[in-house]
C-alpha cells in the first residue's frame, strides 16, 4: 500500500494547508501576520516575487482587512560557505522577500543573517528573530515612529574612483565588528563579480577604487551562508542587497 504524500508536498499542499489552517480563521480579526518561511522556495525566487504579494493580498481579502500588516522574517544563513562570488538561490530568495516588503506600505522585514546556523536549516536563536519581528511590528502595526528594522542600502553611486553606498535606518551610524572593514561587498560587471574593499563612513559604505568603467552593480552578503560584520548603531545587521551603480 502506497503512503500518501505529506500535506506540505504537491499536490496536497496546493489546498490542504490553506483549507486546514487558514480557511477556518476567516471571521476572526488580527493585528498582524508574521511570516517565517522561504527555505523550500530557494531556487525559485522569481516565482516567489509573485507568490508572496499574492498571499498577502489574498489573506487581507479573506479576513476583510485590506491593511492587515505583515512582518516577514528574511531567510537566514544556511548551507555551504562561499570562497568566491557566485550565484546563490538563498540570496535571490532574500531579495524577493525584501522586494515584496519594500513595495507594501503595511509590511516590515526582519533581517536574520547573523543568527543562522549553516549546518541546521532550523536555527535555534528564535528569540532574536522574534525580537526583530516585534520591532517591525511596532512600526508597521502599532504606529510607533521608529525604524522598522535593519540598515538598508538605498543607492550606489560613483564618486570619483570610489563607489559610495548610502543607507537608511542606520541607528545612528554604521559599524563593523572585528575589523575596520566591512566584508561581503562585491562589484559586478555583467555576470562577473569580485570582492571589494569596503569602509564605513557614517551612513555610507565607501568602496575605494571600485568605480572602474565596466562595473555596473554592487551587492552585499550575496551567498547562501555569508559571514557578515556590518551592523547599525543599534546592533541590527545590515540587510543584503543588489543595486545598480549610478
Amino acid at each position: 500500500q502506497s503512503v500518501p504524500p505529506p500535506p506540505w508536498d504537491v499536490p496536497t499542499s496546493l489546498t490542504t494547508l490553506y483549507n486546514g489552517m487558514i480557511a477556518p480563521l476567516v471571521g476572526y480579526k488580527f493585528k498582524l501576520a508574521a511570516w517565517y518561511q522561504g527555505e523550500a522556495n530557494a531556487g525559485a525566487a522569481d516565482e516567489y516575487r509573485a507568490l508572496l504579494p499574492m498571499l498577502m493580498r489574498d489573506w487581507r481579502q479573506r479576513f476583510g482587512q485590506p491593511a492587515l500588516p505583515f512582518v516577514v522574517a528574511q531567510l537566514t544563513s544556511f548551507g555551504s560557505t562561499a570562497k568566491m562570488p557566485g550565484d546563490s538561490g538563498w540570496a535571490e530568495l532574500r531579495a524577493a522577500q525584501a522586494d515584496a516588503v519594500a513595495h507594501d506600505v503595511h509590511a516590515g522585514l526582519a533581517v536574520t543573517l547573523d543568527v543562522g546556523d549553516r549546518f541546521d536549516i532550523h536555527p535555534t536563536q528564535k528569540t532574536v528573530v522574534g525580537e526583530r519581528l516585534a520591532r517591525a511590528a511596532r512600526a508597521v502595526a502599532y504606529g510607533e515612529k521608529t525604524a522598522p528594522g535593519s540598515p538598508t542600502a538605498v543607492s550606489a553611486r560613483r564618486a570619483g574612483n570610489d563607489i559610495v553606498v548610502t543607507y537608511k535606518d542606520t541607528g545612528g551610524g554604521l559599524v563593523t565588528y572585528s575589523s575596520d572593514r566591512a566584508i561581503g561587498f562585491e562589484v559586478c560587471a555583467g555576470k562577473t563579480c569580485r570582492y571589494a574593499d569596503a569602509r564605513v563612513n557614517g551612513d555610507t559604505v565607501v568602496l575605494p577604487g571600485a568605480a572602474t568603467p565596466h562595473v555596473t552593480r554592487v551587492r552585499y552578503a550575496w551567498a547562501d551562508a555569508p559571514f557578515v560584520n556590518l551592523f547599525g548603531g543599534d546592533d541590527l545587521p545590515a540587510a543584503p542587497f543588489q543595486l545598480d551603480v549610478h
